[in-house]
């Protein structure tokens, strides 16, 4: 059996060499399946008459402490808004974050909107993960849900401007190689109409968005010499790419949903206008996070 491997190595090389000259990996066995069966490990139903924080934080707890004691920490860098407690509220079995016209001052930094958001205080590995949730209709607003890894990795389950409720995007970053994958999607369905299930399933082999059960984009870890997604599995033996984007195996992320106000410097609405209802909401019915069995 080693005589067998260590031949088939050399074959692919012999046969390969320069088509594959950039090649990150040789499989020399199949790659199989991850099993369909998830197990619950976090769930979030917001029943209570206020947000659990020992769960969440209403800010960026990037600072050494965690605390909010930063510029950045409730700016979020160029949105048009400062993230605030009294924006996030739980009643009536749902979240929401609720964006307000209102001057308000962090750090010295002054915008003219309040907003909302939660953060994770717990990490997460490769999973499914889920949130239930209705967003607001309109200019300037910006909702987004996303993963951020202690590594590199920030995973976008939803960013949309909602001055064109029936298109969303969701992307996939690595910070340290400043490279991202992306997609935008269009809809039959108006976002701000009812509620919606935005899905994303992170596995060794897959990276799956979808909405309402429906699979949005899949992305594959694995690439073959053109640089064509390897989109079913298993994977069989033989040479590869690796897709550089792709989150490392252990990375740990942390989820974050939050209302953002565009203004004129940002990237998927600009700020709000005469037709934007304000106050306004994100509302968030239920979250869950699964692992695989």
């Amino acid at each position: 059996m080693k005589y067998r491997r260590l031949g088939l190595i050399w074959l692919l090389l012999h046969l390969s060499f320069g088509v594959y000259a950039q090649s990150d990996t040789i499989l020399v066995n199949t790659v199989q399946c991850s099993p369909d069966d998830w197990i619950l490990v976090f769930s979030e139903d917001f029943d209570g008459h206020e947000l659990n924080t020992n769960q969440w934080v209403t800010w960026f707890p990037y600072t050494e402490d965690g605390s909010d004691q930063c510029s950045f920490c409730r700016t979020h860098a160029n949105g048009g808004q400062i993230y605030r407690d009294s924006n996030v509220m739980v009643n009536n079995g749902t979240l929401k974050l609720i964006a307000r016209p209102e001057v308000n001052t962090w750090f010295g930094v002054e915008r003219e909107y309040t907003s909302g958001m939660i953060h994770s205080r717990k990490s997460f590995g490769m999973g499914k993960f889920e949130i239930r949730c209705q967003l607001p209709s309109g200019m300037g607003f910006w909702p987004a849900i996303w993963l951020y890894g202690n590594t590199t990795s920030e995973l976008d389950i939803l960013e949309a401007g909602m001055q064109n409720p029936k298109r969303y995007h969701t992307s996939i970053h690595n910070r340290h190689l400043k490279r991202m994958l992306h997609r935008r999607h269009k809809l039959a369905v108006n976002l701000a109409e009812g509620f919606h299930i935005y899905t994303m399933e992170w596995d060794t082999n897959f990276i799956r968005f979808q909405i309402d059960d429906k699979i949005m984009w899949q992305v594959s870890r694995f690439l073959n010499k053109n640089g064509r997604r390897h989109q079913t599995c298993p994977v069989e033996p033989g040479m590869y790419r690796l897709e550089p984007v792709f989150p490392p195996e252990d990375e740990k992320v942390q989820l974050i949903i939050n209302l953002c106000i565009g203004n004129a410097t940002t990237a998927f609405t600009k700020s709000p206008d005469k037709n934007t209802i304000l106050p306004n909401q994100m509302e968030v019915d239920w979250i869950k996070i699964y692992k695989r069995k």
